[in-house]
């Protein structure tokens, strides 16, 4: 059920507010300015003597291995946030030393709503990374020094005020923005060069996801899909942000896939995208994951794809490819979040292109990535149904995918973790992975596992080809949700848009976090460490044979990749370190950064501080 054979497919036509240039004003510099309608440059511009500019990058330097340079989120568009630096290594990394931290100089209350999320892009020994509100900061990356600030002046309120990275290219930085605005800014001065509107926030369409610059276009995911969007990825020109090409994850009629929604639903089908594609240049494919189907319940009967998938397109035209749909029609927001990692491996004696996305079901999805089929087997295995009173109510799918090897977290609630009484004052019911819940006299909410937040969500995930090792950084959890009926729902876009009730997470048994290591040969759990708080950062690999991992508990964390014996812990930061940790060299040195402003769904202490670590 979840493997469609290779085809193509037409782009689909746009929303009817946006034409296929998408009514929007190509803004130069100069006008941007006068106007004020872009946001403004502030701090030091760059110097006479600052780096060279970023090149039109060719597809074989964004396929190679981080080294000095970090330039994309996933340290390259293969997205293994593996670098090939090994200046810091198991050997010496007790000695690292705290190089540098500057502020952001966010509010206290802007800090406090706003998830500190970011990757930093490194080029030349500066350092690219925007804040949770669309801001975008260059810091020189041997010292710290603030060089430019792009200040968004955002036109609408993002649904979710994250922002995981950016991307450079042709002399330029480009951000989608939590107001639904995607902008290329001058990479000397943080200027602006251009900005389009992709779509209004305040109708369910914003950008938390970083962009992708490849071959003259910048490529990236609209969210919007549990506010009511229709999700979609979309290409636009890096010169002028014109509209290459646009791809829908919930098909209209008539394309592939379009059978397995009922009539009108796919218009606000959801399918959020929260993290950046993956791109394999030799086959000319673009890789990206896919949110779930909205409202969460409620839903006639049919699969939902491309939601909860793992989607394959031609890069240069967005056509269709093939999909792997990991959840079939989802109520329980299972989604898939977290970036596809491309790797190459050996799978009954035959070398394969590969490709593996961990989620929220505490499962790897390990695929070819050629043609989408399981290089490890997927079985469909038949799930529970809902019988009796209710049963109409919940058009499930009979069968979910089961990839072989091992979950990485717990996948069933437990009846001791939800005693009393649920919000509608009947006892829960206490299920597994796939449990369903549905409208029913005798109690609507279900407890089950993993939550709605966890196994992973988008903290993204790192592979080390010297261990063929995938790293995982996860949340236990649990959560119990309560089915609306339908005729009760309330469903706007630009609203919350899931038509359930939710019994929060357990009282008695708060989540927990875990890294694993698992062996992309099997699907096997090579490693783990259990903690005590969520892991909500996301990891980092490189030569030295080490593992990077940020705490919501204000700290850096350096393992041995090998095993997971912890070599190294950074003093305590200003507020939980929840962004990606990256590495790049400046001034002949090796470097570790990382932000720590801590994040929403964490929980952790706010701030907006970046650090970066080196040897004396």
């Amino acid at each position: 059920m979840g493997l469609l054979d290779p085809g193509s497919g037409s782009v689909p036509a746009r929303p009817k507010r946006f034409g296929r240039r998408h009514a929007v004003v190509l803004l130069a510099i100069a006008a941007v300015a006068a106007a004020g309608l872009v946001g403004g440059t502030t701090g030091n511009k760059a110097k006479a003597d600052a780096p060279g500019l970023a090149p039109a990058f060719t597809a074989a330097a964004l396929d190679a291995p981080a080294a000095d340079n970090w330039l994309t989120a996933g340290g390259g568009i293969h997205d293994q946030r593996y670098s090939a630096l090994a200046d810091v290594n198991k050997a010496n990394v007790g000695g690292l030393k705290l190089a540098w931290k500057s502020n952001m100089g966010l509010p206290k209350k802007t800090q406090g709503l706003t998830s500190e999320e970011a990757s930093p892009i490194a080029y030349n020994g500066v350092l690219y990374v925007p804040d949770g509100q669309s801001n975008v900061y260059a810091f020189n990356g041997a010292t710290g020094q603030l060089l430019w600030k792009n200040d968004a002046n955002l036109t609408s309120k993002p649904f979710i005020t994250a922002q995981r990275g950016v991307s450079i290219g042709e002399g330029k930085v480009f951000i989608g923005r939590g107001d639904g605005m995607v902008a290329a800014l001058d990479q000397t001065t943080g200027a602006p060069v251009w900005q389009v509107r992709v779509g209004d926030s305040s109708e369910g369409y914003s950008f938390t996801s970083p962009s992708v610059y490849y071959n003259g276009m910048v490529i990236l995911g609209v969210s919007g899909g549990d506010i009511g969007g229709r999700s979609f990825v979309l290409a636009l020109d890096a010169k002028n942000g014109m509209e290459r090409w646009r791809w829908y994850v919930a098909p209209s009629p008539g394309e592939i896939g379009s059978g397995t929604w009922p009539t009108g639903e796919w218009e606000h089908g959801g399918g959020a995208i929260w993290i950046s594609p993956s791109i394999d240049p030799d086959l000319g494919l673009l890789y990206f994951v896919t949110g779930n189907p909205v409202p969460w319940n409620g839903r006639g009967a049919g699969d939902n794809k491309w939601t909860d998938s793992i989607v394959a397109l031609h890069v240069e035209n967005g056509q269709f490819a093939w999909g792997y749909q990991t959840v079939h029609h989802d109520i329980w927001d299972y989604d898939v979040t977290n970036p596809p990692v491309l790797f190459e491996g050996t799978y009954n004696g035959v070398a394969k292109k590969g490709i593996a996305v961990a989620s929220k079901t505490g499962w790897v999805y390990i695929l070819d990535r050629t043609n989408g089929k399981p290089l490890i087997g997927i079985p469909e295995k038949k799930v529970p149904q809902i019988k009796g009173e209710g049963k109409d109510y919940a058009a499930l799918a009979p069968t979910q995918p089961y990839p072989k090897g091992d979950a990485f977290v717990n996948q069933c609630a437990k009846k001791s973790w939800f005693p009393g009484n649920a919000p509608d004052g009947k006892p829960y019911t206490v299920g597994c992975i796939f449990t369903p819940y549905t409208v029913r006299k005798s109690g609507t909410f279900v407890a089950f596992a993993p939550s709605a937040e966890g196994g992973v969500d988008w903290p993204p995930s790192a592979y080390s080809p010297q261990t063929n090792l995938t790293y995982v950084c996860a949340r236990e959890g649990t959560i119990a949700i309560g089915a609306i009926p339908k005729k009760q729902q309330q469903l706007i876009a630009g609203k919350l848009y899931v038509g359930v009730n939710f019994g929060a997470a357990s009282r008695v048994h708060p989540d927990t976090g875990k890294i694993a290591a698992l062996n992309m040969a099997n699907n096997k759990i090579a490693w783990q460490k259990s903690w005590k708080q969520p892991c909500f950062s996301g990891m980092m690999a490189t030569a030295g044979g080490l593992v990077f991992v940020g705490r919501s508990e204000q700290r850096l964390e350096a393992y041995d990749a090998a095993n997971g014996t912890l070599l190294w812990k950074s003093a305590k930061t200003e507020a939980g370190t929840n962004g990606p940790g990256i590495t790049y060299r400046a001034g002949g040195k090796q470097y570790v950064a990382v932000l720590a402003g801590g994040a929403v769904l964490a929980p952790s202490k706010a701030g907006d501080a970046i650090y970066a670590y080196t040897l004396p």
